[in-house]
């Protein structure tokens, strides 16, 4: 069995398409995970999947990996400071909003958003009060992500006032600080398996289930999505995916040339 074979055979038992991978990653660490299980070839690894459940948990990380930086697409979060934020706390007279980031990785884009609202959001509405739920299925992300050390490449788009009072420098590496960590509520979860977080205000999927998902998935990631969502609640998803055709029905185009959505009112 080669690899793409491989690949074809497991990746719908997961929900997901197989072609978006970034291949050459995927196949490294996979043969990583087939070295560590005394094995040797992908298919005793197939055979192993099918004996032992537990291990198509840990297949799922593997093929899920995810790579980011801090405030990734600068252009999202110049609208969520200067619109989207301002319309939920204005509009809706909302005092605490709920955001969760989904597929968070190593910790990155729940961490921007917490930046973002203590450098601004705070000033501007110093009585709103923001909680921020961070997913991921892989723990051994989600462990990285807690302790909040990065490299100086995931803060290229950092802004300078950001990064001299937020991170500080150890050796070649970054530590942030320890009031942004605390902020973020990091929570392994399931996005096809387990219920979805309610009373949220907005909910950031970018680059994980619109890409990787087969439509099936996607029209059950986006249902989801909607019946977590506040009223009126905003769905951003990266700007390189598109949403499965059934969303109309479910969310209405929130921002011009923007992957933002907001939640479908019947009475609108």
């Amino acid at each position: 069995m080669t690899f793409e074979e491989f690949l074809r055979e497991v990746a719908p038992r997961l929900g997901l398409q197989w072609k978006p991978f970034r291949k050459d990653g995927i196949k490294r660490r996979l043969e990583r995970r087939i070295a560590e299980l005394g094995l040797s070839a992908f298919e005793q690894y197939f055979e192993e999947i099918n004996r032992h459940p537990e291990e198509e948990g840990r297949l799922g990380e593997i093929l899920t990996v995810t790579i980011s930086r801090f405030f990734r697409d600068g252009e999202t979060f110049r609208i969520l400071e200067t619109t989207l934020i301002p319309n939920l706390l204005q509009g809706n007279h909302e005092s605490e909003l709920t955001f969760w980031s989904v597929g968070c990785a190593s910790g990155e884009e729940p961490y921007s958003l917490s930046l973002l609202w203590k450098k601004s959001v705070a000033r501007d509405y110093p009585d709103a009060r923001l909680s921020i739920i961070a997913t991921d299925i892989n723990r051994s992300v989600l462990e990285r992500a807690e302790e909040g050390i990065y490299k100086e490449s995931s803060l290229e788009e950092v802004p300078e006032e950001i990064r001299r009072r937020f991170f500080r420098p150890e050796g070649r590496l970054y530590l942030l600080d320890e009031e942004i960590r605390r902020s973020v509520d990091f929570r392994r979860h399931h996005i096809l398996r387990d219920e979805p977080f309610s009373e949220v205000s907005m909910i950031f999927c970018r680059n994980c289930a619109f890409t990787y998902f087969s439509k099936e998935s996607q029209i059950e990631a986006l249902k989801r999505f909607a019946a977590g969502l506040k009223e009126e609640g905003y769905l951003v998803v990266g700007n390189e995916e598109s949403l499965p055709l059934t969303y109309p029905t479910l969310f209405v185009p929130g921002f011009a040339g923007q992957n933002i959505c907001q939640k479908f009112r019947l009475n609108r």
